[in-house]
């Protein structure tokens, strides 16, 4: 998508604001303007005050009008300074209460996103970029209501104000303004240019710096330094580009002040020449003269800094703005049919930036409550075929079907799966298997039942509070060996109300003799269920209806053990080649 200005991307960001909270967003616009009328009624004040003591002094008014003005001033610093613990109490709160918002947004945004995505680089990347932008959302669009609120309304109330005591002051100002914010303008390329730049080394940075501090392996075989001198070399990579960036932003603010300095000195020399000729009052001169100081902060800060650094965050935060709008519809998928046919027809499959296909030319037709085993040594292609008949990959060719409706447009309601590289959630036994079906009522004993099924060893002395322990060592839970964390992943798939499962080589840190007592288990259980097994252990796949070898990305034999061990082909050699395993 086409990068976005500051304007529009300042604009969206306020948009957000708005969806987290209208009324919040409303009462940031009303203390804004509110703050920048207080610094003008410090001038205006502070004007009054010494005009009423020069005409007292002579003789010209009484006290009162001396003590009306000291009064003025007094609520007007006093105004200013509950307007700035206003400010910084909303800056922190705010803040907050909008990350939570925009983080469960991108929540959404993700969940929306094909699996298939999370397996192209270009997609990491932009997830990478949109985590940066979404802590800079809030200040992009804070500043633009900053810009137009208070410094716009401090702005012009007081061009109106120099102008009533002589107009070329007013066009001073403008003259040191304007140049100003034309070349800040300038500074969303670069920084633009930057964050499309550092992302990928970012996150090598981010991942070699992970490696560099595992305490397990990495120790183990010394190669902290090596992860470390990656972590280094991709770091001074990552600071050159953005001392690139910061050099020319530097240069560009230096040339910026001195148009600042040359505004303030003619501002100075005509408020003096002024009062000489008396064109402007004492009162007035030392007003201005007290607030022209401010008035240049101000305009440094509101385009040296706050403009400025909005720039530079709007790189970022039109990533996350652009990542919203790209996946804001929700991917609406079609119910899965009930006892459905699935056809493979020419179907091939090629990962994102890969240079050949995972998958050739796949034939296959699975009926209704066939159990089938797919075989094969490592990179055939089982887990690919895995995923295309889960619907969490589309084909690149040819087609996947049940009852004649694409798999990758299915939900996944009735279908469940447990896979080599399963998650260990930091959350209780229970929670572990059941929230693969939240929704599911269960007692206590269907659990047990469940668990002793797929081998999770309840007697565990671990498991103090049995189901209901906490399985994290982080939190000051149970801590359980691999093979039982396997069981639990094993058990929470089987958990799930499902007519379509998938065990992909769930069991790999399980002996071979226990492996088959549990896919004999798991055969009983799927009885009324289509199921796909995939084993690398050839003894484990005589319990499917048929086995399906794979080698290469393609389907090269196709039968039930006894039929495959007489064709003497590939599957034969691997049988073989394990058959001590089951002597």
């Amino acid at each position: 998508m086409k990068k976005q200005g500051f304007l529009q991307t300042a604009l969206h960001c306020l948009k957000l604001h708005r969806q987290a909270s209208p009324l919040q967003l409303l009462l940031r616009c009303l203390y804004g303007v509110l703050h920048g009328i207080s610094w003008v009624l410090e001038v205006i004040f502070t004007q009054r005050f010494f005009d009423a003591v020069q005409s007292f002094s002579e003789g010209q008014r009484d006290i009162s009008e001396c003590i009306f003005g000291l009064l003025g001033m007094v609520f007007a610093v006093a105004f200013e300074q509950i307007m700035n613990g206003v400010d910084n109490c909303y800056g922190k709160i705010g803040e907050l209460a909008f990350d939570g918002y925009i983080n469960l947004q991108i929540f959404e945004r993700i969940r929306n996103m094909g699996c298939l995505e999370f397996e192209d680089t270009d997609r990491l990347d932009e997830i990478n970029k949109v985590k940066t932008g979404g802590s800079k959302v809030f200040w992009v669009g804070g500043t633009l209501l900053d810009l137009i609120c208070f410094y716009g309304t401090y702005f012009l109330l007081s061009s109106v104000y120099l102008y009533t005591l002589k107009p070329i002051l007013c066009i001073s100002l403008l003259i040191a303004f304007v140049p100003s914010i034309i070349s800040r303008s300038v500074q969303i390329r670069t920084f633009a240019r930057l964050e499309e730049q550092a992302a990928p080394v970012r996150r090598k940075c981010d991942y070699y710096e992970a490696c560099a501090a595992d305490i397990r392996e990495t120790r183990l075989l010394n190669a902290n330094r090596y992860f470390q001198r990656l972590f280094a070399e991709n770091l001074r990579k990552l600071n050159s580009l953005r001392l690139a960036a910061q050099i020319k932003k530097q240069a560009i603010s230096l040339l910026l002040d001195g148009i600042t300095a040359l505004g303030y000195g003619a501002v100075l020399y005509l408020v003096f020449v002024g009062v000489l000729r008396q064109e402007i009052s004492v009162g007035a001169f030392a007003a201005v003269l007290a607030s022209l100081t401010r008035m240049f902060n101000f305009m440094s800060e509101a385009v040296t800094e706050r403009y400025s650094f909005a720039v530079e965050d709007s790189a970022a935060a039109d990533n996350l703005l652009q990542f919203m709008q790209k996946y804001a519809d929700e991917n609406k998928k079609v119910k899965r049919p009930e006892r459905s046919e699935m056809i493979l027809d020419r179907v091939c499959f090629r990962y994102p930036n890969a240079k050949q296909d995972a998958l050739y030319g796949v034939d296959l037709t699975i009926h209704p409550g066939e159990t089938i085993a797919l075989v094969g040594e490592n990179g055939s292609g089982k887990s690919t075929l895995c995923r295309l008949l889960l619907g969490l990959y589309p084909p690149s060719k040819g087609s996947v079907k049940l009852n004649g409706l694409p798999a990758h447009e299915l939900n996944q309601d009735r279908a469940s799966a447990v896979f080599q590289n399963y998650n260990k959630y930091k959350m209780t036994l229970q929670d572990n298997i059941c929230m693969s079906c939240m929704e599911k009522g269960t007692t206590n004993r269907e659990l047990r039942t469940l668990c002793r099924t797929a081998g999770v060893d309840l007697d565990n002395p671990a498991l103090t509070n049995g189901t209901q322990t906490l399985l994290s060592r982080e939190f000051d839970g149970a801590e359980l060996s691999g093979g039982q964390w396997q069981r639990i992943a094993i058990a929470r798939g089987l958990y799930r109300n499902a007519e379509f499962i998938v065990l992909d080589e769930p069991t790999s840190a399980i002996d071979p003799l226990e492996e088959t007592q549990l896919y004999q288990e798991f055969s009983k259980l799927c009885k009324e269920k289509t199921a796909v097994i995939v084993t690398h252990r050839l003894g484990s796949a005589r319990i499917a209806d048929r086995i399906v070898v794979l080698k290469d990305g393609r389907i090269v034999e196709e039968g039930t053990h006894a039929s495959l061990l007489q064709k003497n082909g590939e599957y034969s050699r691997m049988y073989a080649a394990q058959s001590q395993w089951y002597a």
